[in-house]
This record gives C-alpha cells, structure tokens and sequence, in this order.
C-alpha cells in the first residue's frame, strides 16, 4: 500500500510528504463478574498521509500541510481525489517554513515486553485469572471487566528518507468495583502495561477494592478551608505533566502558551519543599507509550528537562524545535520524576486530607489552575481518620509550588515513574 502511495503522490506532482502505517492486531474479552459475556478480535490498518505545500507571501516561505486517512480498500482513482484535495487545502495552512526531517530506512525494532511468549489472544485469558486473583471479599468484588491486548506495528515514511518501524504489544483493562455493605458503591478503575506482571496487577486490584470499601462507609464532607492535602497515584502525573512537562513544550513556548525560559527557576525562590527533577525518557519498563521514533520519524533519546526546580532545556516536535531554533528531540513520551525524602505512611500522619479518588481532576496547562471533585478522600483531624466525599479542592500551581513535598514510594504507570503522592500545602477545600 505504501508503494502504491508513493505512486500516487508522485503522479499528482506531491514531492513533499509523510505516511504512517499501523497495524493493529487485538483480542478483546469482556466479563460480567467472572464470566465471559463476549469476546472478539480486530485486525485493521491505518494510513495516515500528510501532504506539505510550500508557498511565498511578501518573501516569506511558508509551509502548509493536510492529513488525510487512507483505507486500504480504496483503489488508485481515490486515492488521487483525496490527494488533490488534500494538496488544495493545504494552500490554506499559513504555518512558517520548516524542514521535514531526513533518515535512511532503518530495521525494524521490536520493544521488549512480557507477551512474547502468548499469542495476544492467550494473553487475554491470562490477564483475567491475574485480574480476578484478589477477588476474594464477601462484600466487595469486580462486577465487570473489559480486557484489550494490542500488537501494534508502526511504519513512518517520508520524502526525506526516513523509513523507521517498531512494533509494541499492550493491554489495557478497565474494572468496575464494587462494594456492597450500608450503600452499594462503584468505582471506575483502568491499568495499562505492558508486561504480564502477576504482583503488579494483585496491587492494582487490592488498591481498587480498598478504596471501594472506603467510598462505602463515606458519607460526609469536610467544612470549607483551607487544608494541607495529598494527591497521589495519576493525579500526581496529571499535575506534574499537565503544567511543568507542558509548559516546557517548544509548541508552548513558540504559541506562547507557557512562558518558562531556560534556566529559570520554576518554582521561584526561597523553597520550603521538594525541588523538582524530571526528565524524560523514550523507554519505560511497563509503558504503553515507550517508542524508539516519534510520529516525525526522529529517533528519541533521553533528556534532563528540569533540575532542582530549574528549566534546563525545551523539547518537542520537529516543526516546533526548528521554530525556536533548538535541535529537535522529538515529542518523548515517558516522564520520570525524583521521589522526595518524606514517605506516603508519614505525609497521611498529619492532620490534612488524603484524596483518593475524583470524579474528575482538571489541571490547566495554561494558567496553573487545578480543581477535583473529590469522590473519595481520608481525613486526618489528628484523632481520627474519616472517609468523606463531595466537595471539591482548588488551587493555582504558581501558589503553592514552593510548598510541594514529594513522597519517596515510588508509583509506576504509563507514561510516568516518580513520586505516589505529593502533600501541598494551604489547598482551598469547598465542602459544607
């Protein structure tokens, strides 16, 4: 198919372009309770074509570009329609000049994983004995499941060269647990990995089916105030990627969207918590994400992006990186964290609020705001610990970033490995 691209391209005078194919192989079990209610498999290809027009206005080059999807059904004559259009629409796209990147077909390379041994389809079935191991309370169980194991593989093409491929394999699962004592409670709960780790997905469970029970005995929430709080597991990665990895984005700095400069430091002076030190990584034991090349074909490496608090270098997209005129990195997909010195046992000690759960948790890349509905959380008076629910927590980054203090537990997950928890100091709580 992309031989009869090329074809094509060439036909209708298109000399400038990309094409990313991806194959994607799944099995796929869904279950109520224990049970199978339906199974099924997919094996599809995608193409993703990306055509590029250069034009002058007023001696300025621009750059425009279209994507359009491909089905591999489609015969040459469709092809050539799609392409036409798509080159005419990009006459519209008034992006400044850029440079596609430039390669040599490379082999194909295979990220390690923990599936290799399964086809996808046993794998599925394995994931459900490990899923349903920690089933075992009276009251609380998993009343429903869906299982997914992808194989992907991912070609990227372009007129410069550049001919790179990587295949990956993954699960995704989504739980529903639910705890039935005084009320009867659900919690939406979703793993991804990529290594049959029996160990790892038990914690998984055991984690979901306590916080279940506590969001069954939670009926109350917290007076209005002010409280040092403690966010932890995927909340920590959204606060931490959602300002500081993004805010150091070359498409961010370039539509100035975040206005962090090098060597600044972040979280200001006088700090009486954590500095942070992230970096990001292409690989990542575990990661769905993890990938040798970005959707540009440059090839990824490892970067230090902040170090005790401060901004050491901006990283992105092959377009984005030439616009600031920095080398482009690429769009690396996997965040590492330093853990601090305090434990997650020793932060939940104090008096404050332990959220564990929300009904939704937004963090604006833009102006450092973040907010949650709290679903579940743990209050500590110094008495006693009460599991709450409703109301909601906010406050604005900016405010209260000299005063973050990272947990030394360690949490893995997609697309990030650092600290469990962080305790933030002075969180406005709206509650009764």
């Amino acid at each position: 198919m992309i031989e009869l691209l090329k074809s094509v391209l060439q036909e209708c005078n298109v000399t400038t372009y990309k094409i990313v194919e991806e194959k994607v192989e799944s099995a796929e079990l869904f279950f109520i309770k224990k049970d199978v209610d339906l199974s099924r498999g997919k094996d599809v290809i995608n193409y993703t074509l990306t055509v590029y027009k250069d034009f002058e206005e007023k001696g300025k080059r621009y750059r425009g570009a279209s994507e359009v999807t491909i089905f591999r059904t489609m015969k040459k004559e469709e092809i050539k329609v799609i392409v036409n259009t798509a080159m005419y629409a990009a006459n519209f796209i008034k992006n400044e000049y850029y440079d596609l990147p430039k390669g040599n077909k490379e082999d194909n390379i295979v990220i390690p994983n923990g599936f290799s041994s399964n086809t996808i389809e046993d794998a599925a079935f394995i994931i459900k004995d490990m899923l349903y191991n920690k089933d075992v309370f009276e009251k609380g169980f998993i009343n429903s499941s869906e299982i997914f194991v992808y194989k992907v593989n991912k070609r990227i093409v372009n007129s410069g060269g550049i001919d790179v491929s990587y295949e990956k394999v993954y699960s995704d699962v989504e739980f529903i647990t639910q705890w039935i004592e005084d009320q009867d409670v659900e919690l939406y709960n979703y793993i991804s990995f990529t290594e049959l780790n029996k160990n790892y997905i038990d914690d998984k469970v055991i984690r979901a089916l306590k916080k279940t029970k506590f969001r069954e005995k939670a009926k109350d929430k917290l007076p209005s105030g002010k409280y040092n709080v403690i966010l932890c597991e995927d909340e920590v990665r959204e606060l931490i990627s959602g300002y500081y990895v993004n805010g150091a984005k070359a498409s961010s700095i370039y539509n100035k969207t975040s206005n962090f400069k090098i060597n600044e430091k972040l979280q200001g002076e006088g700090i009486k918590g954590d500095y942070l030190n992230i970096s990001l990584k292409a690989f990542l034991s575990n990661s769905k994400t993890s990938a040798p090349y970005d959707n540009d074909g440059i090839k990824l490496n490892d970067l230090d992006l902040i170090s005790n608090g401060v901004l050491k270098n901006y990283y992105g997209n092959n377009r984005f990186c030439q616009y600031l005129n920095i080398e482009p990195t690429g769009d690396i997909p996997n965040v590492i964290v330093k853990c601090g010195n305090k434990s997650m046992g020793d932060m939940e000690k104090e008096i404050g609020l332990l959220v564990l759960a929300f009904s939704s948790f937004e963090m604006d890349e833009l102006t450092g705001d973040f907010a949650g509905e709290i679903r579940l959380g743990l209050y500590n008076s110094g008495e006693k610990i009460t599991p709450i629910t409703g109301g909601s927590i906010s406050a604005n980054i900016k405010d209260v970033q000299d005063k973050l203090y990272l947990s030394s537990d360690i949490y893995k997950t997609t697309s990030y490995e650092g600290p469990i928890a962080v305790q933030i100091c002075d969180v406005s709580v709206a509650g009764e």
